[in-house]
């Protein structure tokens, strides 16, 4: 049986969790820490935890041999990627990055009405300026 970890990317309002869901496989989400009887509430100095517990999801499925895990978060910089690249590959996991392809993908204005937590248009340009372009697998395994 073949196992693969597919890592969403793309900006907040972008699509991501449109693709994910459409996919057959365990949809793992840093953003499910921050729901609370149905509601999100994000809270900033809360992240690091969140990250950790997502990856910790993330981890425990992939040992219980998951066939399709996929991570859908902004994934904006090499570096939130890595660990979950890390742990598939401990698991024998083919990685695939998905990309969001939505003709709105990089329009700030539209991402700020688009996207379904709130995230502020001000919050979404910082992201969009350290959003890291073209990254591969290859560098997700230096």
């Amino acid at each position: 049986m073949s196992k693969k970890l597919i890592l969403m990317r793309g900006l907040p309002g972008s699509g991501k969790s449109t693709i994910a869901n459409s996919l057959d496989g365990l949809v793992l989400s840093t953003d499910d820490f921050f729901i609370k009887k149905g509601v999100y509430k994000f809270n900033v100095r809360q992240a690091g935890i969140a990250h950790g517990w997502n990856q910790k999801r993330a981890k425990d499925a992939m040992s219980r041999g998951e066939s399709l895990v996929i991570i859908d978060n902004t994934n904006i910089t090499a570096s939130e990627m890595k660990p979950y690249v890390k742990m598939a590959l401990n698991y024998g996991y083919k990685v695939e990055i998905l990309e969001a392809t939505s003709p709105h993908k990089l329009d700030v204005d539209k991402l700020a009405e688009y996207n379904s937590h709130g995230v502020s248009k001000d919050s979404i340009q910082k992201m969009k300026d350290r959003y890291q372009h073209n990254v591969t697998i290859e560098d997700l395994v230096k």
